[in-house]
C-alpha cells in the first residue's frame, strides 16, 4: 500500500494506492481472541507443595484469575537455637 498526501497552505490532497483490498479489515489479533473457546477452570488458585498447570492454552480468558495468599498453616518454621528449620 503506497499513501502520497501533500500540503499546502490552501488545500491539501491525499492518495492512496492499494492491490486488492479482498483480505478484509479489522484487527486479526481481536479477532483470534474473540473466537477462541472460554477457559472453564476456576479462576482461583491456592498456592501448594506441588506444581500447578492451570490449562489456558489458546483458550479466551473471561473473568480475573485470583491467587489466593498462602494459607497461614502452611509449613512449618522452627528454631532450636542453632538451626533454623523449614518443613
Amino acid at each position: 500500500m503506497k499513501l502520497t498526501a501533500e500540503f499546502h497552505p490552501q488545500h491539501m490532497t491525499a492518495a492512496v494506492s492499494a492491490p486488492s483490498m479482498a483480505t478484509g479489515f479489522g484487527n486479526p489479533i481481536a479477532r483470534d481472541y474473540v473466537e477462541r473457546p472460554a477457559y472453564e477452570g476456576s479462576y482461583e488458585i491456592t498456592p501448594s507443595a506441588e506444581a500447578q498447570t492451570i490449562q489456558t492454552k489458546n483458550l479466551r480468558m473471561t473473568d480475573d484469575l485470583v491467587i489466593n495468599p498462602i494459607p497461614n498453616n502452611y509449613g512449618l518454621i522452627t528454631w532450636n537455637g542453632s538451626t533454623l528449620t523449614v518443613s
